[in-house]
Protein backbone atom coordinates (compact mmCIF):
# COMPACT_ATOMS: atom_id res chain seq x y z
CA UNK A 1 0.00 0.00 0.00
CA UNK A 2 1.36 3.39 -1.00
CA UNK A 3 1.46 6.22 1.52
CA UNK A 4 3.73 9.17 2.19
CA UNK A 5 6.77 7.91 4.13
CA UNK A 6 7.87 10.10 7.05
CA UNK A 7 10.98 12.24 6.76
CA UNK A 8 13.98 10.68 8.52
CA UNK A 9 17.42 12.01 9.41
CA UNK A 10 20.75 10.59 8.25
CA UNK A 11 21.81 10.33 11.89
CA UNK A 12 18.86 8.19 12.96
CA UNK A 13 19.02 5.91 9.94
CA UNK A 14 22.78 5.40 10.26
CA UNK A 15 22.47 4.58 13.96
CA UNK A 16 19.65 2.11 13.28
CA UNK A 17 21.62 0.32 10.54
CA UNK A 18 24.84 0.32 12.56
CA UNK A 19 23.07 -1.60 15.32
CA UNK A 20 22.35 -4.54 12.99
CA UNK A 21 24.72 -7.49 13.34
CA UNK A 22 24.40 -8.09 9.58
CA UNK A 23 23.33 -5.47 7.06
CA UNK A 24 22.35 -5.78 3.40
CA UNK A 25 22.47 -2.23 2.01
CA UNK A 26 21.11 -1.85 -1.52
CA UNK A 27 21.23 1.49 -3.34
CA UNK A 28 20.02 2.98 -6.59
CA UNK A 29 22.60 5.07 -8.48
CA UNK A 30 21.12 8.09 -10.31
CA UNK A 31 19.19 10.38 -7.99
CA UNK A 32 20.29 8.41 -4.93
CA UNK A 33 24.07 8.04 -4.79
CA UNK A 34 24.61 10.92 -7.21
CA UNK A 35 22.30 13.81 -8.17
CA UNK A 36 20.35 13.63 -11.41
CA UNK A 37 22.44 15.26 -14.15
CA UNK A 38 21.42 16.80 -17.51
CA UNK A 39 22.84 13.71 -19.25
CA UNK A 40 23.74 10.29 -17.79
CA UNK A 41 27.46 10.63 -18.57
CA UNK A 42 27.69 13.69 -16.29
CA UNK A 43 26.39 11.82 -13.22
CA UNK A 44 29.67 10.57 -11.80
CA UNK A 45 30.67 9.68 -8.21
CA UNK A 46 33.30 11.83 -6.51
CA UNK A 47 36.37 10.24 -4.85
CA UNK A 48 34.91 10.75 -1.36
CA UNK A 49 31.78 8.76 -2.20
CA UNK A 50 33.86 5.98 -3.75
CA UNK A 51 36.03 5.82 -0.63
CA UNK A 52 32.97 5.51 1.64
CA UNK A 53 31.39 2.79 -0.51
CA UNK A 54 34.69 0.92 -0.56
CA UNK A 55 35.00 1.05 3.21
CA UNK A 56 31.42 -0.11 3.72
CA UNK A 57 31.66 -2.95 1.20
CA UNK A 58 34.77 -4.32 2.97
CA UNK A 59 33.35 -3.96 6.48
CA UNK A 60 32.57 -7.24 8.32
CA UNK A 61 28.87 -8.03 8.52
CA UNK A 62 27.95 -5.61 5.75
CA UNK A 63 26.96 -6.31 2.16
CA UNK A 64 26.62 -3.37 -0.23
CA UNK A 65 24.93 -3.52 -3.63
CA UNK A 66 24.14 -0.90 -6.26
CA UNK A 67 21.05 -1.72 -8.33
CA UNK A 68 20.52 0.52 -11.35
CA UNK A 69 18.81 0.84 -14.70
CA UNK A 70 22.23 1.49 -16.20
CA UNK A 71 24.07 -1.28 -18.01
CA UNK A 72 26.31 -3.44 -15.86
CA UNK A 73 29.37 -2.49 -17.92
CA UNK A 74 28.67 1.17 -17.21
CA UNK A 75 28.34 0.56 -13.47
CA UNK A 76 31.62 -1.34 -13.48
CA UNK A 77 33.39 1.72 -14.87
CA UNK A 78 31.66 4.17 -12.53
CA UNK A 79 32.14 2.04 -9.39
CA UNK A 80 35.39 0.05 -9.78
CA UNK A 81 35.39 -1.15 -6.18
CA UNK A 82 36.32 -4.38 -4.42
CA UNK A 83 33.61 -6.34 -2.64
CA UNK A 84 30.68 -4.42 -4.13
CA UNK A 85 27.68 -6.15 -5.72
CA UNK A 86 26.48 -4.51 -8.93
CA UNK A 87 23.12 -5.12 -10.60
CA UNK A 88 22.57 -3.42 -13.96
CA UNK A 89 19.69 -3.18 -16.41
CA UNK A 90 17.11 -3.05 -13.59
CA UNK A 91 18.64 -6.11 -11.97
CA UNK A 92 18.82 -8.32 -15.07
CA UNK A 93 22.66 -8.37 -15.00
CA UNK A 94 24.52 -9.06 -11.77
CA UNK A 95 28.17 -8.92 -10.75
CA UNK A 96 29.06 -10.78 -7.57
CA UNK A 97 31.68 -9.48 -5.14
CA UNK A 98 34.33 -11.75 -6.67
CA UNK A 99 33.73 -10.38 -10.16
CA UNK A 100 31.61 -13.24 -11.55
CA UNK A 101 28.79 -11.89 -13.74
CA UNK A 102 25.60 -13.45 -15.04
CA UNK A 103 22.06 -12.60 -16.07
CA UNK A 104 18.84 -13.22 -14.19
CA UNK A 105 16.98 -12.84 -17.48
CA UNK A 106 17.69 -14.39 -20.88
CA UNK A 107 15.90 -13.79 -24.18
CA UNK A 108 17.82 -14.19 -27.42
CA UNK A 109 15.30 -12.20 -29.45
CA UNK A 110 15.25 -9.30 -26.99
CA UNK A 111 18.26 -7.40 -28.31
CA UNK A 112 16.78 -7.51 -31.82
CA UNK A 113 13.51 -6.05 -30.51
CA UNK A 114 15.31 -3.34 -28.56
CA UNK A 115 17.30 -2.42 -31.68
CA UNK A 116 14.03 -2.09 -33.62
CA UNK A 117 12.64 0.19 -30.92
CA UNK A 118 15.85 2.22 -30.96
CA UNK A 119 15.35 2.88 -34.68
CA UNK A 120 11.78 3.97 -34.03
CA UNK A 121 12.90 6.29 -31.21
CA UNK A 122 15.60 7.90 -33.35
CA UNK A 123 13.11 8.44 -36.18
CA UNK A 124 10.69 10.11 -33.76
CA UNK A 125 13.43 12.30 -32.29
CA UNK A 126 14.85 13.06 -35.77
CA UNK A 127 17.08 16.13 -35.45
CA UNK A 128 15.31 17.56 -32.42
CA UNK A 129 17.54 18.90 -29.66
CA UNK A 130 17.50 17.82 -26.04
CA UNK A 131 16.82 14.11 -26.51
CA UNK A 132 19.05 11.12 -25.85
CA UNK A 133 18.30 7.56 -26.98
CA UNK A 134 20.07 4.85 -24.97
CA UNK A 135 20.15 1.24 -26.16
CA UNK A 136 21.03 -0.82 -23.08
CA UNK A 137 20.87 -4.18 -24.83
CA UNK A 138 17.92 -5.55 -22.87
CA UNK A 139 16.13 -2.23 -22.37
CA UNK A 140 15.78 1.15 -24.07
CA UNK A 141 15.72 4.62 -22.56
CA UNK A 142 14.49 7.81 -24.21
CA UNK A 143 15.76 10.79 -22.19
CA UNK A 144 14.17 14.22 -22.69
CA UNK A 145 15.46 16.25 -19.74
CA UNK A 146 16.92 18.96 -21.98
CA UNK A 147 14.11 19.01 -24.54
CA UNK A 148 11.40 21.63 -24.95
CA UNK A 149 8.40 20.32 -22.92
CA UNK A 150 5.84 20.67 -25.73
CA UNK A 151 8.17 19.05 -28.25
CA UNK A 152 8.93 16.27 -25.76
CA UNK A 153 5.21 15.54 -25.40
CA UNK A 154 4.82 15.28 -29.18
CA UNK A 155 7.87 13.03 -29.58
CA UNK A 156 6.83 10.76 -26.72
CA UNK A 157 3.26 10.44 -28.02
CA UNK A 158 4.57 9.50 -31.47
CA UNK A 159 7.08 7.03 -30.08
CA UNK A 160 4.58 5.30 -27.78
CA UNK A 161 2.09 4.92 -30.65
CA UNK A 162 4.69 3.44 -32.99
CA UNK A 163 6.32 1.27 -30.32
CA UNK A 164 3.05 -0.28 -29.11
CA UNK A 165 2.85 -3.08 -31.74
CA UNK A 166 6.45 -4.20 -31.10
CA UNK A 167 5.93 -4.10 -27.35
CA UNK A 168 2.64 -5.99 -27.47
CA UNK A 169 4.08 -8.87 -29.47
CA UNK A 170 7.19 -9.25 -27.33
CA UNK A 171 6.06 -8.82 -23.71
CA UNK A 172 7.72 -5.45 -23.25
CA UNK A 173 6.47 -2.67 -20.99
CA UNK A 174 6.74 1.12 -20.74
CA UNK A 175 8.15 2.62 -17.59
CA UNK A 176 8.04 6.43 -17.12
CA UNK A 177 10.75 7.98 -14.95
CA UNK A 178 12.28 11.38 -14.23
CA UNK A 179 12.32 12.93 -17.71
CA UNK A 180 12.97 9.50 -19.19
CA UNK A 181 10.78 6.86 -20.78
CA UNK A 182 12.08 3.29 -20.59
CA UNK A 183 11.06 0.05 -22.25
CA UNK A 184 12.02 -3.20 -20.56
CA UNK A 185 10.90 -6.85 -20.62
CA UNK A 186 8.00 -7.78 -18.39
CA UNK A 187 9.29 -9.67 -15.38
CA UNK A 188 12.54 -7.71 -15.15
CA UNK A 189 12.67 -5.31 -12.21
CA UNK A 190 14.86 -4.11 -9.39
CA UNK A 191 12.52 -6.06 -7.13
CA UNK A 192 13.83 -9.32 -8.62
CA UNK A 193 17.39 -8.30 -7.79
CA UNK A 194 16.35 -7.38 -4.25
CA UNK A 195 14.69 -10.78 -3.80
CA UNK A 196 17.80 -12.52 -5.10
CA UNK A 197 20.10 -10.66 -2.71
CA UNK A 198 17.74 -11.14 0.25
CA UNK A 199 17.76 -14.89 -0.39
CA UNK A 200 21.53 -14.95 -0.78
CA UNK A 201 22.06 -13.01 2.46
CA UNK A 202 19.16 -14.37 4.48
CA UNK A 203 19.30 -13.13 8.06
CA UNK A 204 20.84 -9.76 7.19
CA UNK A 205 18.80 -6.60 7.71
CA UNK A 206 17.76 -5.50 4.18
CA UNK A 207 17.66 -1.78 3.33
CA UNK A 208 16.94 -0.36 -0.11
CA UNK A 209 17.37 3.31 -1.02
CA UNK A 210 16.04 4.79 -4.27
CA UNK A 211 14.31 7.79 -5.80
CA UNK A 212 12.35 6.83 -8.91
CA UNK A 213 9.40 4.81 -10.16
CA UNK A 214 11.60 1.78 -10.87
CA UNK A 215 12.66 1.74 -7.23
CA UNK A 216 9.09 1.12 -6.11
CA UNK A 217 9.47 -2.48 -7.31
CA UNK A 218 12.45 -2.80 -4.96
CA UNK A 219 10.58 -1.27 -2.02
CA UNK A 220 7.69 -3.68 -2.52
CA UNK A 221 10.06 -6.66 -2.67
CA UNK A 222 11.22 -6.01 0.90
CA UNK A 223 9.39 -8.22 3.37
CA UNK A 224 11.28 -6.75 6.30
CA UNK A 225 13.92 -4.09 6.84
CA UNK A 226 13.40 -0.63 5.39
CA UNK A 227 12.82 1.09 2.06
CA UNK A 228 14.06 4.68 1.94
CA UNK A 229 12.69 7.07 -0.67
CA UNK A 230 14.97 9.90 -1.83
CA UNK A 231 12.71 12.84 -2.65
CA UNK A 232 12.69 16.55 -1.86
CA UNK A 233 8.89 16.50 -1.65
CA UNK A 234 6.52 14.07 0.11
CA UNK A 235 4.81 11.62 -2.23
CA UNK A 236 3.06 8.25 -1.98
CA UNK A 237 5.52 5.35 -1.99
CA UNK A 238 5.99 1.78 -0.81
CA UNK A 239 9.04 3.02 1.13
CA UNK A 240 8.88 3.38 4.91
CA UNK A 241 11.12 6.45 5.32
CA UNK A 242 12.30 9.44 3.26
CA UNK A 243 15.51 11.42 2.82
CA UNK A 244 15.35 14.75 0.94
CA UNK A 245 18.29 14.35 -1.45
CA UNK A 246 21.48 12.44 -2.38
CA UNK A 247 23.34 14.80 -0.04
CA UNK A 248 21.52 13.27 2.96
CA UNK A 249 22.20 9.79 1.57
CA UNK A 250 25.90 10.67 1.42
CA UNK A 251 25.82 11.92 5.01
CA UNK A 252 24.09 8.74 6.17
CA UNK A 253 26.69 6.56 4.41
CA UNK A 254 29.50 8.65 5.92
CA UNK A 255 28.11 8.18 9.44
CA UNK A 256 27.60 4.47 8.84
CA UNK A 257 31.22 4.11 7.71
CA UNK A 258 32.66 5.72 10.86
Amino acid sequence: MYKEPPLATPENLAAWMAAASRLLLMLDYDGTLVPIAPTPDLARPDPELLAILQKLSLSPGRVVAVISGRKLAELQKLLPLTGLHLAGSHGAEIQETGGKTYRLFENRKLEENISSLERVARECVANSRGFLVENKGISLALHYRQADPELARQVLDSFIKRAAPIMGKNRLELLPGKKVLEIRPRGVSKGKAVQYLCRKYAGALPVYIGDDRTDEDAFMALREGCGILVSSQPRPSAATARLPSPREVYKMLLLLAL
